[in-house]
């Protein structure tokens, strides 16, 4: 399987350089002065680096750090933080995060999925907040479901 990138596909990433990568990308998320965030997502994003909204992408440093800006506004004195373990499945890692609020204390929860490059640094970022998924559509054929009783 090839990868996006056009590069032979690698082994798993491992949970070490995963783990200092994202104490950066939580840094980073942290970081109040642009100049010193930015340093901060070019050290652990990709120049083309994308985090993916419900609605919106951020695409590149300026675009992300754009957003962690509105993240201080509407949440003022909160931080994003690494909420479980990693499961990593070759460039993708699957984790938990949450929102502390300034006493410290989870005010929302979700999981991210994230893809990395070749260079060890976070490509891209699609987290879920707090979303339960939908049941099954009614039309959906029966012998495709797993309904709650088996």
């Amino acid at each position: 399987m090839e990868r996006r990138d056009g590069l032979a596909p690698k082994e798993t990433v491992n949970a070490p350089s995963l783990l200092a990568v994202l104490e950066l990308y939580f840094e980073a998320f942290a970081e109040v002065d642009p100049a010193r965030r930015r340093e901060l997502l070019a050290r652990c994003m990709t120049e083309g680096g994308e985090i993916w909204g419900p609605n919106l992408r951020f695409t590149g440093y300026d675009a992300i750090s754009d957003k962690i800006s509105a993240f201080h506004r509407n949440w003022p004195g909160c931080r994003l933080v690494l909420a479980s373990g990693l499961v990593t499945f070759a460039d993708f890692v699957r984790f938990g995060v949450a929102f502390l609020g300034p006493e410290g204390t989870v005010v929302a929860r979700g999981e991210s999925i994230s893809e990395f490059a070749a260079d060890g640094r976070i490509r891209c970022v699609v987290p879920f907040w707090e979303m339960k998924l939908p049941p099954l559509p009614a039309s959906w054929p029966k012998e495709w479901a797993a309904t709650a009783s088996g």
